[in-house]
């Protein structure tokens, strides 16, 4: 396997890559990359239909650290950032692939904001092989 630097997120996005292809097939649309539509504020996805549907991915493994819920809490700004800046109503989806890496949102004022900004979360399974390859990555970054 090839070395890699401890801050290195190349599994990472390779996983989002196939969480975003799988989110494809469930929903049914093409999900493009938003620099046509929101010039400075590029989603991992986003489908131009009459629901725009604005995407975000996180696919980290296990328990969110605290500095790591604030990035979920940062993504989730982006998708409404990214609903104001089109102008009209969107679906907005946070897209996990570890149940337990969104556990936090359960109890807690940030669930309450995306319940309360209409921000669904979803999980779409990967292959144990990824999954172990980002909990190696995760390990080398201390994450």
């Amino acid at each position: 396997m090839k070395e890699h630097k401890s801050s290195d997120s190349t599994i990472q996005r390779q996983a989002e890559v196939v969480i975003r292809a799988r989110l494809e097939k469930e929903l049914g649309c093409n999900l493009v990359e938003t620099s046509k539509y929101l010039k400075k504020l590029k989603l991992d996805g986003f489908c131009d239909s009459e629901l725009p549907i604005l995407i975000e991915i996180w696919a980290h493994q296990g328990r969110a650290k605290p500095a790591q819920q604030a990035k979920v809490m940062k993504d989730m700004c982006r998708l409404l950032l990214a609903e104001k800046l089109l102008g009209k109503p969107c679906r907005k989806i946070f897209v996990v692939s570890d149940q337990i890496a969104i556990s936090h949102l359960k109890n807690s004022w940030q669930g309450e904001f995306a319940k309360s900004f209409g921000i669904e979360t979803k999980v779409i399974p990967i292959d144990s092989e990824l999954k172990r390859l980002i909990l190696l990555a995760q390990k080398r970054q201390k994450l």
